[in-house]
């Protein structure tokens, strides 16, 4: 056996690894200096022995890795190809198109039926909406279904049961690094992966896993807007039955706008520890992630009378994209919002195999979010405003447990099992003006409610297979139920005050049927044919109970659940060098919350907000293929028509027909990479295009969809990787390199991130106010592997 690759060696390159690592302190390893027994050959699985190994150690030691392996649940083409829901996966290759001070929004522009809205789209940081099909997740004022797609690490929840605007925040994921890959579920899904908000798909991150072999990873980026992101990772290798992950890392950027800018920051830390023994493992996880970013005011695309630089009504240069500049900004003593995201997850994970033919998988989690939104809005008439500054305090605290049986028998996989999910969020608000004489503490307005939610699901599905497992049926069923009550606690300190809240007290109870088909049939050896159906339910957020509606007491009895009619329908081609996905769907909501305040009209049931109904139906488009061992080209297109069927204005003004805003008519991507040998290692060009057709605005004095429409753009991506081992003679225990400069946007185009119709702060007639998407950047980055 080569001396380089002995225990003690690899040990040896652990700790160098983590050394280059200080800002992340000190670790000892020692312990696992005496790791004995058998490796696996990179190139196959087939055992390497280590002096005098018995062949039982052997057996025991495959065993264990292959029970290690079943803690990463990353898919694969082949699951995938076999698969009666529509899914797909991104995984490290994908990451490698991706801006190195990027989060996770940013990863997922690489599938199909995806699209981007962010305040500050330049780093991983700022607050995005992700929309997938057109159904929405994250924060954005002008899309008003943004609560409809499950986000999960390492399939665990992540999303807020009942707030309307902080369901989950894309910023929880700043590090990129420490990211594995992402499974991404179109629809519902089958029961057995269904969550309480998977109403439009669900999203896993799956985090960097334990490996059954010791090895380490640093990165480190800067480029453009002074951006800097650093990450490490490390694997201790298993160890008597134990194998660990844990890693870090810090972000940091200003925006790109001008002439003020905007600092961004964020840090994460992820630990997971896996325990294998012959018929399963059981698994404990850590994660927790603290971001900081702040943001100007949308800016006017053209010239607002009385609007300028200096503030409204105030002399100087008029603000706005076509005069003061495409990326200019005001003061931040006129107007600013730092939003502050905190959280942590602690999981646990078991599998056991009673037999060859009973597995029992569980999860146990809890998960404390926290966000913080300090705002000042002085822009117009800071001495009048009583609403100047502020002080937005909610968080969360949820506990749950997941469970799941399944067992074989004849031709079936029959699979049941349910979760339960209890949270509660309380949400609090100040708005005030020291100038006017009101505080913090004694403030203008307040809002201080307490939402306590326990959702459940229980079900059943059985996968039946036929033609020598040609031919899959997935029938299933599920019970979904919801249980929520909010609860205003009332004024802090001075009865004259506004309550954001009327409305006292609200709860309710649902319980509901979700049954769903899935099919898949494989034509042929490389064909596959795949459908599904699923009727699934979502609980309303907290503005159906009430929350912030000053003027409208709601009942009880007119809440209602938002339910999902999902079809899917596709075709896949699977083989070593080529890969394609082609997928239908069509899905019909009704009861969508979509948060129109009205005025007793009957439109809105006297419930202070407008259920609407809305038809997502469109194509996506996916394909990989490698004509040579060298070289990579892909691919990617949607098409969709997303629109009302039934909607109202606060005027009573119907919607139905118009397009839901935000969602691109159609978008393709294309890219490809090349290796070539090089002195010294590897050289890949990449390069990558997006295309975003044009999209309708959203009129926030409606509160509806409009038919003017955003203006389309691409944007294009370069990148140069060097792999190259002459680093390994000059630092110890290096392994490998890659050092990459790469260049976002290069064309410039000037585009906007998102953007919509308001009166912004007394504007005298709606205009168009935007944010503006991030200019040509240029990075550099370098990886050291260990």
């Amino acid at each position: 056996m080569d001396r380089k690759d002995t225990p003690t060696a690899r040990l040896k390159s652990l700790r160098i690894a983590l050394f280059l690592v200080g800002n992340f302190g000190s670790f000892s390893l020692a312990h696992a200096a005496g790791i004995t027994a058998a490796t696996s050959s990179e190139e196959s699985n087939n055992p390497v022995n280590v002096g005098e190994v018995s062949r039982s150690t052997e057996h025991i030691m495959t065993n264990k890795e292959r029970q290690l392996k079943k803690a990463d649940t990353l898919l694969t083409k082949k699951k995938v190809f076999k698969s009666t829901q529509s899914e797909l996966f991104l995984n490290k290759k994908n990451k490698l198109y991706v801006s190195p001070v990027g989060g996770a929004a940013q990863l997922l522009t690489m599938a199909p039926g995806v699209h981007i809205m962010s305040q500050n789209p330049a780093t991983g940081v700022g607050r995005d909406t992700i929309t997938i099909n057109g159904m929405g997740i994250g924060w954005w004022s002008g899309i008003t279904y943004r609560n409809q797609i499950m986000a999960l690490f390492d399939g665990i929840p992540m999303n807020n049961q009942t707030s309307n605007d902080g369901q989950w925040n894309t910023s929880q994921i700043p590090i990129l690094g420490l990211i594995h890959g992402v499974n991404l579920i179109y629809g519902p899904g089958n029961p057995d992966n269904r969550w309480y908000d998977s109403l439009g798909g669900t999203i896993n991150y799956v985090p960097v896993q334990p490996t059954a072999k010791a090895n380490a990873t640093v990165g480190l980026s800067y480029g453009s807007n002074n951006s800097a992101t650093t990450y490490f990772r490390a694997n201790t290798g298993l160890i008597d039955g134990w194998a660990t992950v844990f890693g870090g890392g810090y972000t940091t950027s200003n925006s790109p706008t001008t002439p003020y800018t905007f600092p961004e920051h964020g840090w994460a830390a992820y630990l997971k520890t896996a325990h294998v023994f012959n018929r399963g493992f059981a698994a404990f996880g850590f994660y927790m992630e603290k971001t900081l970013s702040g943001h100007s005011f949308q800016i006017p695309v053209t010239p607002v009378s009385g609007y300028t630089v200096n503030g409204d009504n105030v002399p100087g240069e008029p603000y706005s994209q076509a005069t003061s500049g495409f990326y200019s900004v005001v003061s931040p003593n006129l107007w600013y919002k730092y939003d502050e995201v905190d959280s942590y997850l602690l999981y646990a994970k078991q599998g056991y195999q009673f037999s060859r033919y009973a597995e029992m998988k569980n999860k146990l989690w809890y998960r404390y979010a926290h966000r913080l939104h300090q705002a000042y809005f002085g822009y117009y008439a800071a001495n009048k405003n009583p609403e100047t500054i502020e002080h937005y305090n909610p968080s969360d605290g949820t506990f749950g447990d997941k469970a799941d049986i399944s067992v074989r028998i004849p031709h079936n996989l029959v699979e049941f099992g349910g979760f339960f999910s209890d949270q509660r969020y309380h949400t609090t608000i100040s708005l005030y003006n020291p100038i006017l004489g009101t505080s913090q503490n004694d403030p203008y307005a307040f809002n201080n409610d307490v939402l306590t939610s326990v959702f459940a699901d229980l079900y059943l599905q059985d996968t039946i297979h036929f033609l020598h497992n040609r031919l899959r049926i997935t029938p299933g069923l599920a019970e979904a139920s919801f249980n929520t009550t909010m609860a205003n606690l009332g004024t802090p300190s001075t009865p004259s005050l506004i309550d954001n809240t009327l409305t006292p007290s609200a709860s309710t109870t649902f319980a509901r049927l979700e049954p769903s088909l899935g099919i898949n049939y494989r034509i042929t050896h490389h064909v596959a044919f795949y459908g599904n159906y699923a009727t699934t339910y979502q609980n309303p957020t907290d503005l159906a109970y009430g929350a912030y509606l000053p003027s409208t007491s709601i009942q009880s009895d007119k809440i209602q659940l938002t339910k999902n009619e999902d079809y899917e329908a596709g075709l896949r081609y699977l083989s070593k060098t080529l890969d394609i996905n082609i997928n239908y769907y069509h899905d019909f909501l009704t009861n969508l919350l979509n948060g129109v305040f009205g005025s007793g009209l009957g439109s809105f049931n006297n419930t202070g907000f407008s259920l609407g109904n809305a038809v997502y139906n469109g194509v996506n488009i996916a394909a990989s293929w490698e004509p040579i061992y060298n070289a990579h080209i892909f691919g990617s297109a949607n098409i969709q028509h997303s629109y009302y069927t039934k909607d109202f204005s606060s005027s009573g003004a119907s919607f139905a027909g118009y397009s839901l805003s935000g969602i691109p008519k159609y978008s393709f991507t294309v890219g490809a990479s090349y290796k070539m040998m090089v002195p010294g290692g590897v050289l890949i060009p990449r390069i990558v295009d997006h295309y975003y057709a044009a999209q309708t605005l959203f009129d926030n004095v409606t509160g509806g969809p409009t038919h003017l429409s955003t203006v389309p753009y691409n944007l294009l991506n370069l990148s140069l990787s060097y792999k190259t081992y002459l680093l390994n003679r000059i630092l110890p225990g290096v392994k490998g390199a890659i050092l990459t400069l790469s260049g976002y946007n290069i064309l410039g185009r000037q585009y906007e991130s998102a953007e919509g119709i308001s009166t912004g702060y007394q504007a005298p007639t709606p205009v168009i106010f935007a944010y503006p998407g991030a200019p040509a950047q240029v990075f550099f980055s370098a990886t050291l592997k260990f």
